[in-house]
Formats: C-alpha cells, sequence, structure tokens
C-alpha cells in the first residue's frame, strides 16, 4: 500500500491540541519549521515545539511545521504539515537539530523537497536553509555546506532579530543578505568563513531571563513517544560540569524558571482543554539536566499534585533526591523511576567528575523503594577512557546490590519490580573536557555488552538495554567532524544510510578517525565557538581527570 502522507498528516492534525492555523496569503514571509525525523519523534522536542510557537506569535510570518515521511514518497514531494504546501514554495526552511545521527535524515528532506543538497548548488529560486538546534551549541561544521545560515546558541531572541531582516531582505541579493545577517549575533554564516580554524570567535547566543521564553509543549498528541504530555523546561544549563557532558560548558550559567511560571503554563494548558471540551491534561513532564537542583522544586511538586496531573522526571541525582519530589511524584502516581550514576566504579565517577559515592547510590535506591517505587532504569556508560575489566564488574556489583534492595521492596509488596540496567558506549563529544580522548573499539564494547549479558542472565527481572553501536558510532564521527564531513555525509545518502558501506567507498578509516586520542594542541573544527578562557577550562579538567590513579586509592 502506498504511503499516503496528505491523509496521515490531516489525521495527526485532528488528533492535536494547540495547533495555529494562519492564512499564508495574509502574511510576508512562509516559515517551514522541520524536524529531522518523524513526527513521533519531533513531536516530543521542545526545541521544535518553542520554536513552532515563537514564529507564530508574529503577525508578519506564517510557521508550519515538516517531518521526515514514516515512508517513502515515490514520485510525490514533501509537504508542510499543516496546509499541505510543498517545502519548496515557502521563503525559508529551518531545521531544529538535536542529534548528530538525524543529519542524514535532515539531506533526505532536502531531497524529498526537490531543493539541492549542497547550499553552493542553491540560488533565489529556492528557500533559504537555516539551522538551529543543540548541534549547533557545539559543532556546526559537518553541516555547514548543506546551510546557507546557522543560529548558534539559544533561538529565541536571534529568531526575532533574523526574521526581522528577512521580512524586508529576501528580494536582496543572497550574498548582500547573508553579509547583513552575519551581523546578528549568533548568527554563522558557513560561507563567509572557510577556514573556521583561523576564524574569530563566534559567541553563541544566549538568554539570560528564562521567564520571557519559557520552552514547553504548546502541541500536544497522543501520537509521540510521550503522549499527551505537557513536557515543560524548568532549568537550563547546569551546575555540575560532568566531563563528558555538553551541558555544563557550552550553556551560560544555570537558569531557573520560576515556580509561578512553571505552574501558570500548566494550569493555563488545563483552562485551554476544560474549554475545548476535552479532558485536562494529566501528566506533566518537568525536563533539566539537574532537577535536584531546581531551587522551586518543592513548591512546583506540591502544586502539580495539587492540581491532579502526575509528574515525570527525565533522570534523579541519586545524591540530589528531595523528599517532597520523591512523595508527589509516589502521590501521584509514578512508579517508575531512571537514576544515571553514568559509570560503574566510583573510580570512574571521579574521572568523568560525576561525585557519588556507592553509599549514596543505594542509600538514593532505599529512599525511592521505601516511598513506593517499583521499577528503576540504572543509566550508566560502558567504554569510558582508563575502563578497565574491574570496573564492569563494579558496574554488575553495584546492579546487583540495588537488586537484592529491590527485591526486599517487592516481597514486602508482594509484588516484584524490573530493574533496566541501561548502558551505551561513551562517545566524546566537542567542547568537553573528554573531547580529546578515544572512542573505545567496537570489538571492546562488544565484549563489555556480553559481559553484562552472561552476569543477569539468571535473573529474568533485570533487563540490559543499550542503543545501537551502528548508530554510536555514528554520533562519534559526525560529533568530531570537520566541514570535510560534507562529502561523508554526501555518500551516506547515496548508500540510503548505510555509512559503513559509505565510508569503505571513500576509504574512510572510522576505527582511526574515532578511535584515536586527538592531541591537545591540535586545532579543532569547533574552537571558534570557544572564547580563549574556555578552553584553559577544557584543558585543565582534561588534565585533572587523566591524572587520576587508575586504582582506587
Amino acid at each position: 500500500m502506498q504511503y499516503d502522507m496528505r491523509q496521515l498528516n490531516y489525521r495527526r492534525l485532528q488528533g492535536e491540541r494547540g495547533t495555529i492555523t494562519k492564512n499564508a496569503g495574509q502574511v510576508r514571509l512562509r516559515f517551514a519549521l522541520a524536524y529531522p525525523n518523524t513526527y513521533f519523534v519531533g513531536m516530543s522536542n521542545l526545541g521544535l515545539q518553542t520554536m513552532y510557537r515563537v514564529i507564530n506569535q508574529r503577525a508578519d510570518t506564517v510557521c508550519e511545521r515538516v517531518f521526515l515521511p514514516d515512508g517513502p514518497l515515490g514520485e510525490s514531494q514533501l509537504l508542510s504539515f499543516e496546509s499541505q504546501r510543498p517545502v519548496r514554495d515557502f521563503h525559508i526552511l529551518g531545521f531544529s537539530v538535536s542529534y548528530e545521527n538525524d543529519y542524514v535524515n535532515l539531506l533526505q528532506m532536502l531531497e524529498y523537497a526537490r531543493i539541492p543538497l549542497l547550499a553552493a548548488e542553491r540560488d533565489e529560486r529556492h528557500p533559504l536553509i537555516l539551522v538551529g538546534g543543540a548541534v549547533t551549541y557545539i559543532n556546526p561544521e559537518p553541516l555547514a555546506d548543506f546551510a546557507d545560515l546557522m543560529i548558534i546558541g539559544d533561538g529565541e531572541e536571534a529568531i526575532h532579530d533574523y526574521l526581522d531582516l528577512a521580512v524586508d531582505g529576501l528580494s536582496q541579493a543572497r550574498d548582500r543578505h547573508f553579509r547583513h545577517a552575519a551581523a546578528i549575533p549568533g548568527l554563522y554564516v558557513p560561507s563567509l568563513q572557510r577556514e573556521t580554524h583561523e576564524a574569530q570567535p563566534l559567541a553563541p547566543r544566549k538568554i539570560t531571563d528564562l521567564s520571557q521564553w519559557p520552552a514547553y509543549s504548546s502541541l500536544l498528541t497522543e501520537e509521540t513517544e510521550f503522549s499527551n504530555t505537557l513536557l515543560l523546561e524548568i532549568t537550563r544549563g547546569c551546575p555540575w560540569k560532568c566531563r563528558f557532558c555538553t551541558v555544563g560548558y557550552v550553556y551560560p550559567k544555570f537558569r531557573q524558571l520560576p515556580a509561578e511560571t512553571v505552574l501558570g503554563l500548566v494550569e493555563a494548558q488545563r483552562q485551554r482543554d476544560c474549554q475545548a471540551g476535552l479532558d485536562p491534561i494529566g501528566k506533566v513532564g518537568l525536563i533539566s539536566s539537574a532537577t535536584g537542583d531546581y531551587r522551586h522544586l518543592a513548591t512546583v511538586s506540591q502544586g502539580l499534585v495539587d492540581l491532579g496531573v502526575s509528574i515525570g522526571i527525565s533522570s534523579l541525582r541519586m545524591d540530589r533526591m528531595p523528599d517532597v519530589l520523591i512523595d508527589c511524584m509516589v502521590r501521584s502516581g509514578v512508579r517508575s523511576c531512571t537514576v544515571a550514576p553514568e559509570a560503574g566504579s566510583e573510580r570512574l565517577r571521579q574521572f568523568i567528575r560525576k561525585d557519588m559515592t556507592e553509599a549514596d547510590i543505594l542509600t538514593g535506591v532505599e529512599r525511592l523503594l521505601d516511598a513506593g517505587m517499583r521499577n528503576l532504569k540504572l543509566y550508566s556508560m560502558i567504554g569510558l577512557p582508563t575502563e578497565t575489566d574491574a570496573d564492569v564488574q563494579e558496574l554488575i556489583a553495584l546492579a546487583f546490590k540495588i537488586w537484592d534492595r529491590m527485591k526486599r521492596s517487592g516481597r514486602a509488596r508482594g509484588a516484584l519490580g524490573t530493574l533496566t540496567l541501561s548502558v551505551n558506549p561513551f562517545v566524546p563529544k566537542p567542547a568537553t573536557p573528554l573531547q580529546w580522548c578515544a572512542m573505545a573499539p567496537r570489538r571492546a564494547i562488544e565484549a563489555k555488552l556480553q559481559t553484562l549479558r552472561q552476569a543477569i542472565r539468571k535473573e529474568s527481572h533485570i533487563r540490559l538495554k543499550h542503543e545501537s553501536l551502528k548508530s554510536a558510532y555514528l554520533e562519534a564521527i559526525l560529533a568530531r567532524g570537520d566541514r570535510s564531513m560534507s562529502g561523508f555525509l554526501l555518500e551516506v545518502h547515496r548508500q540510503q544510510g548505510n555509512w559503513r558501506r559509505a565510508a569503505k567507498r571513500l576509504d574512510f578509516d572510522v576505527e582511526q578517525f574515532v578511535g584515536q586520542a586527538i592531541g591537545t594542541e591540535t586545532p579543532l573544527a569547533w574552537d571558534f565557538l570557544a572564547g580563549e578562557r574556555q578552553r584553559q577550562r577544557l584543558h585543565r579538567e582534561h588534565g585533572r581527570a587523566l591524572a587520576l590513579p587508575l586504582v582506587p586509592e
């Protein structure tokens, strides 16, 4: 049966709450906002949701969504979601990109839209291609040959500055338009900056007051991972500076949304639901890299329970779990929780600067179980630099200590829960102190996973979960790539996503590219996004990590 994009889009539109519709004939600018993955994935992305709402606040602009189709389009072309207009008929096609592995989907969407993939092959007949999202904060260069413009950093204010220019400036010659756009803080025009190693630093755009630009999902649907859940970003940035994580290094200071803003947004959504004759939203997901450090957590948690909604949390630090949050989660019906020690041994947690003892973790587990939690997900990386077999054995031992406590709790209740051991390979990311480190060889990761499988094979209530290693290594390739990565991406596109075949055709030694450490004095493609102070901090933390002893003292 042929994939019918129009029919599927229409059905999904009917199931949404909060869709914004405008008459494109009554505005000056048509903006297609694309997420380079399917509707199911994209509708849980706060970046897409927020920019859709922010752009549509403008009276002179209509913003419609675009998603990767669920199936091949055949002879059809890519259409916008709301009006079913061909994407190539919009003035601007903006991509919100959160994950490196979606780069391949971005190219596929350009082809479906019948737009040349390379910026150098496009002209005034084609929409301008604007790229923003989390990846541009870290390393925009692998996409530089495909994008006309990029927003580096927080996009909420920058997009208005750019659209103010675009409304009056799209009739200009593109070269002139690009030069004007490059003067806007946070706007990056790759064609004007061919050699990033020699470029002047480009400071990412940063908003200081989250309450002016709250990020939340005003569009709700059943057809997404967080079905009919109001997702709400309560903080941005992170105070912890874990050495493997970009959030604590590329984002500015830890910013927090006021409690009255959070509760006001939830209450407003429930009122809109009631006015529309719908059941009011019953679940809120609080999005934060450091939930336990949110100063208004007690007020917000109690307020949400008082409103009658259940609370979802992405993950918790075991040493930063306020009693009020645990109590409110359980009272609102939550029975599963994700905890993230990130590494199995105390030595490795010190290496990544996740200073958390085994006693902290086990005490946290006991508090969760005593409060009524039944199921736990334990997240950890494997293949970290300096990791040994002893570290993997400590991860196994930790999992069984947690399971022993879960068994005792479950038997007292009369029902055993499930412990999910979610384990993924370490991927060195730009703008972190571990950016120079190598990724562990695939065979080494497979051996570690097999060790874990063997250890838990007799425990039916302990499950091992990990992402595709193929996806993890593609992520590593693209994360540390420079502008020359465009040739590899084009070949992956020609090979229909098969990056191993593409690498073989290009004689690209992937194992060497991701499996060797980079010299700390080697210029990096993303260096132009960091000032001297930031680079010094990364070097300092890198040195401190490698100076730690390989065995516990």
